[in-house]
């Protein structure tokens, strides 16, 4: 796995009880609500719920392919975006717990063997086992950008640890052959890339989470002025 010091049964653990958490959230959100806009561009509350919701249809044929060594796909087609956005609350419901509810039975299904299968299409290094870590990362980040109610100060300090790690690990692209450390007022440090540092960011955990992942500005942390970060879906 990817976060190393992560174990599968417990990043299984907290994908389900954020999974829980995010619906029990979104079942109050209201229908004008699902329609008001978030902080990522072009989006209503509909659109990321739709997309969370694909992501784990994505997912889902991807490890039920994985013999056929399948290729990583698109979970945002215009069309399917557009059109789950314009349903009702009641639907939009059913949907991110349908599909969640699937997934989690095509994670079942997998072997100790077949976890470790390389991963085509995404990031090198990536193994089956890894999806976990990527739809935990799904959920939470999205329950955030879904504002209603949940922050990144209410992450647990443990899955905000790994996501840190998670998140470095796939912005690969801020090292550019140099060293970028986080260091968190928790005590912890994380790095990616090799050489002499070009950036030390310290921040909370929360801040460097959500400042990483494109949720915050780069004036939530400190080191972090020549580092461009945006929004990821």
């Amino acid at each position: 796995m990817i976060v190393a010091e992560a174990a599968l049964s417990e990043v299984r653990r907290h994908k389900m009880a954020a999974t829980q958490r995010l619906l029990g959230d979104t079942i109050a959100i209201s229908e004008a609500d699902w329609l008001g806009p978030t902080a990522l561009p072009g989006w209503t509350r509909a659109h990321v719920a739709t997309h969370l919701a694909r992501n784990a249809d994505v997912m889902r044929r991807y490890l039920l392919r994985l013999a056929q060594r399948p290729t990583w796909e698109s979970d945002d087609d215009l069309h399917d975006l557009e059109a789950g956005a314009r349903r009702t609350p009641l639907e939009i419901q059913i949907d991110i717990d349908t599909s969640a509810g699937l997934l989690n039975d095509a994670f079942n299904l997998m072997t100790p063997v077949g976890w470790q299968t390389p991963l085509h299409g995404i990031q090198e290094g990536y193994v089956a086992e890894d999806l976990v870590m990527m739809r935990l990362n799904e959920v939470v980040v999205h329950h955030v950008d879904l504002d209603c109610g949940f922050v990144l100060s209410d992450i647990p300090s443990e899955v905000t640890d790994w996501l840190l790690t998670w998140n470095l690990h796939r912005r690969q692209d801020l090292a550019r052959g140099k060293r970028v450390r986080l260091v968190t007022m928790e005590g912890r440090t994380v790095e990616i890339g090799t050489g002499p540092v070009a950036a030390e960011v310290t921040g909370t955990s929360a801040n460097l989470l959500g400042w990483l992942t494109g949720r915050l500005p780069r004036t939530a942390v400190s080191g972090a002025e020549h580092l461009s970060i945006g929004s990821v879906r």
